[in-house]
């Protein structure tokens, strides 16, 4: 039977953080609701008397511990308020992602958060920005969201499905205006859903560790199962009576908050015989457990003889005599006593405290050399504490973790490191990406690294750790443009910062990433100089136009979210308004008006003079300064008026104004008239005369008519034709 176990199996650094700040905490300690999912853990520390609280109601007395989840902004300011001292043991990836949260609330931005709302990590997120978080569990929850006309900002629960986050990622772009998106899901997790992946899918049957009430565990199950016909949850060593039997390859992984002891006696109890497991236990660690194990038997048989020979080097259990501020005195179980030096009690001599020892106490001492006078057989304490530090760091490293080294020294094709027992070497080519010629320049520096494996005929031991800062580096990268190019999405709104000019357009930073704003998508006016539009080291909005990862090119927009001119104009000229410009082009239909920069208006040429104006050019000439009123707006059209600004001619007076010339041309009318009838009467049949009446006496004081000397016209001809109002007395 082979058993593979996953290498990120079991406690990750936030859940082992806050269990050994439990476990190292001076008297009597509370946890903030259950310091991780995990009933055993739980259980075994209420054996110690350390109990959980789900709120301050029931705080009675004591430290109370932060669990890794964390907690909301409140509960700090109650605990302040009321005087609790407390032990923070908030996972520091939990930490990150309160701040970004409570930054951004105070920004007036809306938080999303992806994950389970009742999780009490969820809940202490939400917590710092005031419980008004939007909480998003699936794809379907974040497609009915509505659309968010403000800046928002994306977390996600530490545990969360990444696979789930990157669609939710997806959805969430299109729902808001304005999206600034951090990738919070922890780095183990990630490891851990794709490793319980790989194993599943080679497996006949996949055993998942954990408690039934552990976010992350359930998510590993569920991957799992997806993979795995025979997949099991085993929260206790009871569970494991269901499990297939006679399987051939066994897989088996772990939650975050599953303790070692468990992964063990799970793996113990389905290995008949021996247990191989690919990627957790190598041959080293193999070799390390086989010889704990001889240590121990020997030990253990030494334990139960009548008398322990002492060896260097060898460890056996001892039982405290008495402690002194020079050290203890120990029983050994030889014929004499041991002692060890202050300095070898602990790791740090000067955390070493005589009280805390006291008559009877067991631990486990190993065997030194004599120092000094002193007859008594030497032991120390600090060599087994500094072994087992060593053995859990060296596990955590091969299990792939990320772990930090202080270069010592430059050596010929790398750097060199020590971590307690263990010699980390850094080949030259592993120190950053792209290759560094002078690996001198970081002896004394710390340098965040990870095991790599070694190269074929590179000298290895077992005390010796190849490791790598460029694998690193290269998926910081790699998961930087990932998260940048994932928000490069045409049409949707970004926030950049110009950072220098070229005649062509403006570079502007985008999330620490060069963009180009073209200069025809500065303004819908033309412009010569970016300068024009844009400052240096200023913060604006921008459309993304392009975006394409294959050239790494990104091109942004500027005009597109900005009113266009005429726009602007309707606003700032509405009708009615007056205006001021010069003229720019004149044609026989009217003139055109600049107005203001890139908005011009036409003055029809009905609209230039009362009076009638055939040809615009007879009224304007080019560049003349003119008033005018608005009086038309039609779409990106303005019509002009000069007219308007005109008083309006008075009414015509209906006045005839008799004149000598008048009279002279209305006689010379009536002459030819008379003429023509005295002409037609001569060439028609001649009539019978008329009998003249006698003409009676003129009156002399009686006016009948008056005839001009010049003329011969009446006063009858006078005022023929004329509309004289008599009522009227003027």
């Amino acid at each position: 039977m082979e058993i593979i176990v996953a290498k990120t199996a079991g406690f990750c650094f936030g859940v082992q953080n806050a269990v050994d700040k439990t476990l190292s905490a001076d008297g009597k300690v509370v946890t903030f609701g259950e310091i991780i999912h995990n009933d055993l853990v739980v259980d075994k520390l209420k054996e110690k008397g350390i109990y959980p609280i789900q709120s301050l109601e029931e705080y009675v007395d004591g430290r109370i511990i932060i669990r890794s989840h964390g907690v909301g902004e409140k509960i700090y300011k109650q605990l302040k308020d009321k005087n609790i001292e407390y032990i923070d043991a908030t996972c520091p990836f939990v930490e990150k992602i309160h701040k970004l949260v409570h930054t951004a609330y105070k920004q007036g931005k809306q938080v999303i958060i992806t994950g389970e709302a009742k999780h009490a990590e969820v809940v202490g997120i939400n917590g710092w920005c005031g419980d008004t978080a939007i909480i998003i569990s699936n794809e379907s929850d974040a497609e009915n969201l509505d659309f968010i006309n403000k800046e928002c900002i994306l977390v996600s629960q530490t545990t969360f499905s990444a696979d789930k986050f990157k669609n939710i990622e997806k959805i969430i772009k299109n729902k808001c205006k304005i999206v600034e998106i951090f990738d919070t899901i922890c780095y183990t997790t990630r490891d851990r859903q794709r490793e319980v992946v790989e194993i599943a899918k080679k497996v006949d049957v996949m055993l998942v560790i954990g408690g039934v009430n552990s976010s992350n565990t359930l998510k590993l199950y569920e991957l799992a199962k997806q993979h795995c016909t025979n997949c099991y949850l085993i929260s206790s060593i009871a569970d494991l009576s269901k499990v297939v039997k006679n399987s051939t390859r066994i897989g088996v992984t772990a939650g975050a908050s599953t303790p070692k002891e468990l992964i063990m006696e799970v793996i113990n109890i389905m290995s008949d015989t021996q247990v191989k497991s690919k990627d957790m236990l190598n041959e080293e660690v193999a070799v390390d457990a086989k010889n704990e194990a001889s240590n121990e038997f020997i030990s253990a048989m030494e334990a139960e003889s009548t008398e322990v020979k002492p060896r260097e080097g060898s460890r056996a259990k001892v039982v405290v005599v008495s402690a002194s501020e020079k050290g203890i005195v120990v029983d050994f179980g030889g014929k004499t006593d041991a002692f060890i030096d202050r300095a070898e009690v602990e790791l740090d001599e000067n955390s070493y405290e005589p009280s805390s020892y006291i008559k009877g106490q067991e631990f486990y001492a190993v065997f030194v050399p004599k120092k000094g006078k002193d007859d008594m057989i030497a032991m120390s304490r600090k060599a087994i504490l500094q072994k087992e530090l060593d053995d859990k760091k060296y596990q955590e490293i091969i299990n792939g973790n990320e772990f930090i080294i202080k270069i010592d020294k430059a050596v010929k094709g790398g750097l060199i490191a020590k971590l307690g027992s263990y010699t980390i070497f850094v080949p030259q080519s592993e120190i950053r990406i792209g290759f560094e010629k002078k690996p001198e320049n970081y002896v004394g520096k710390e340098l965040r690294v990870r095991k790599i494996e070694a190269k074929k005929g590179e000298n290895t031991s077992k005390k010796k750790i190849i490791a790598s800062h460029k694998i690193i580096a290269e998926e910081e990268r790699q998961a930087k443009e990932d998260a940048f190019w994932n928000q490069m999405i045409p049409n949707t709104i970004v926030k950049g910062v110009v950072k220098r000019f070229a005649k062509f357009g403006a570079f502007v930073s985008v999330h620490k990433n060069d963009c180009l704003a073209h200069i025809s998508d500065l303004s819908w006016t033309k412009v010569q100089d970016p300068a024009e539009v844009l400052e240096l080291n200023k913060t604006y909005e921008f459309l993304i136009l392009d975006a394409n990862r294959e050239t790494g090119k990104v091109s942004l927009g500027y005009k597109q979210l900005q009113k266009k001119p005429y726009e602007e104009a309707q606003e700032k000229y509405p009708v009615g308004s007056v205006v001021k410009g010069s003229v720019e082009r004149i044609f026989a239909y009217g003139a055109f008006v600049s107005i203001d920069k890139g908005i011009d208006g036409l003055i029809p040429v009905s609209e230039i003079s009362y009076n009638f104006v055939k040809d615009a050019n007879e009224a304007f000439k080019e560049g003349q300064e003119i008033e005018a009123k608005v009086i038309k707006f039609e779409g990106n059209k303005i019509t002009l008026s000069v007219k308007a600004l005109l008083d309006p001619p008075a009414p015509a007076q209906k006045e005839v104004e008799i004149t000598t010339e008048d009279i002279k041309e209305n006689n010379e009318k009536r002459a030819k008239a008379n003429a023509k009838k005295f002409e037609n009467a001569a060439t028609s049949a001649p009539k019978k005369p008329k009998a003249k009446k006698a003409a009676a006496a003129p009156v002399q004081d009686e006016t009948k008519s008056w005839t001009s000397e010049s003329t011969g016209a009446t006063m009858a001809d006078l005022f023929k034709g004329l509309n004289l109002n008599f009522d009227n007395k003027d």
